[in-house]
């Protein structure tokens, strides 16, 4: 049965949050979400953490705006803050308003705060059910994890481990109100079936199943959490790449992966999108990505899906947007290096080492210019000799994707462009050094 005791024991002995700091309730107006805040204020009374609680009207339905009216009733009558917004969605689509909801919940709530959800035994086997129907694999199957990072602060969900029952009989024995969404019985909808059809079906069959599914989600959970240290500590021994500012890549050694098993290949790709917020592939893209680690394609092949792209050059695996055309860099005279050179809207900083400040102080006539490719006039080395940029930034290891826009910097003297490196973070020479703001 749940009680504040359990409740407790829960929150801050299993889940290991803190009993101090700032807390953050979704709260929908409906049974769990009331039965969450009301056990929140009943700990905040012993433990005098801050609580707020968060109202998302998606308005997708003619009542929301007296829910919001009862949410902010019962707020007031618990001293809760409580913060609130409408959303207009474009979609009625279920994964669409979640998205939108936790975005705007991640611009109120304060960094190093908590948000709770209340997400319940049944939702945890409902959405096991739901992702396992599609096929998903051990990290969907877990995908409602009791604590997770949520931006630069902390998602939990300190009801998991409650069946649907004990919160409801929480709800009646305390006599709170809530409010009921018509929306929850339309079985159109591919949740509300599960929770309707299959999860009655399976409990005729099996009286704990509810429990059990709950259970093996849970266990799922626990072990991705291994894979997620695994695959963390694979990852410092793999060379990377940060965020390019050019074509917003990031990259990979793929001399280093090869040293793994395709299975840790695989976990670690996985973590490593995961962690850039980037599309996680599909188990049969995720296999052509394996199999261009094994053997790499041509230089300019591009493998893409969902609008990502991964292209493999020099023992480097790149994973970017899907590109919309060579972007164009506009050349930049610099005219004073002793301040740094801010590029791409500030994301590189461009600094002049004392070499390039010798060479400046030699020639008293020239300037310095960064440009692209096609810019540079008759290319010059410092030698003297003339220079085929195209072949230069092949023998220096320029990609293939951004030869033509990279910026090169230059030495502009009365009839002569002499070229001295290219400006790639992920290129050291004697005459520049890079910071990347990304």
């Amino acid at each position: 049965m749940l009680d504040i005791e359990k409740f407790a024991n829960e929150i801050f002995e299993a889940l290991t949050l803190p009993k101090s700091g700032r807390y953050y309730v979704a709260f929908s107006g409906g049974v769990d979400s009331t039965v969450l805040l009301h056990l929140m204020c009943s700990l905040r009374e012993r433990m005098g953490f801050e609580l707020n609680a968060l109202h998302v009207d998606h308005g997708l339905n003619d009542q929301s705006s007296e829910w919001r009216s009862h949410c902010e009733s019962v707020c007031r009558q618990l001293d809760v803050p409580f913060l609130h917004t409408k959303l207009h969605l474009d979609t009625h689509a279920e994964a669409a308003a979640r998205s939108a909801r936790y975005h705007w919940m991640s611009e109120q709530i304060q960094a190093g705060s908590i948000l709770l959800t209340a997400h319940h035994q049944q939702d945890r086997a409902e959405t096991f059910l739901f992702n396992l129907l599609r096929g998903a694999g051990s990290a969907g199957l877990s995908s409602l994890r009791a604590v997770r990072p949520f931006y630069s602060s902390r998602l939990a969900r300190p009801l998991l481990s409650f069946s649907q029952v004990e919160v409801l009989e929480y709800a009646k024995q305390q006599k709170l109100c809530w409010v009921e969404d018509p929306s929850n019985k339309e079985t159109q909808f591919a949740r509300n079936d599960i929770r309707q059809n299959i999860l009655p079906a399976l409990s005729t069959f099996r009286e704990d199943a509810i429990r059990n599914i709950a259970r093996a989600a849970a266990n799922l959970e626990r072990e991705n959490s291994l894979m997620r240290e695994v695959a963390i500590a694979d990852l410092v021994e793999v060379r990377e790449h940060p965020k390019h500012p050019l074509d917003q890549s990031y990259a990979l050694c793929t001399d280093d992966l090869v040293f793994l098993s395709p299975a840790r290949q695989a976990n670690l790709i996985r973590f490593w999108l995961h962690s850039l917020q980037l599309h996680t592939p599909s188990q049969r893209f995720l296999a052509s990505i394996l199999g261009a680690i094994d053997n790499p394609p041509s230089p300019t092949a591009v493998l893409q899906e969902e609008g990502v792209q991964f292209r493999f050059y020099k023992g480097f695996m790149y994973v970017m947007p899907a590109s919309q055309g060579d972007p164009i860099f506009e050349a930049v005279d610099w005219q004073n290096p002793a301040q740094p050179l801010a590029l791409f809207a500030d994301r590189l900083q461009v600094g002049a080492k004392p070499k390039l400040h010798e060479l400046i102080g030699q020639q008293k006539r020239a300037t310095l210019r960064l440009v692209a490719r096609e810019q540079v006039q008759q290319p010059q080395a410092l030698q003297g000799h003339s220079l085929n940029l195209k072949k230069w930034m092949q023998d220096i290891g320029v990609p293939p994707w951004r030869r033509r826009s990279l910026p090169i910097l230059t030495l502009v003297e009365p009839n002569k462009n002499v070229v001295l490196a290219p400006v790639d973070q992920n290129h050291h020479n004697d005459w520049i050094s890079l910071h990347c703001a990304v």
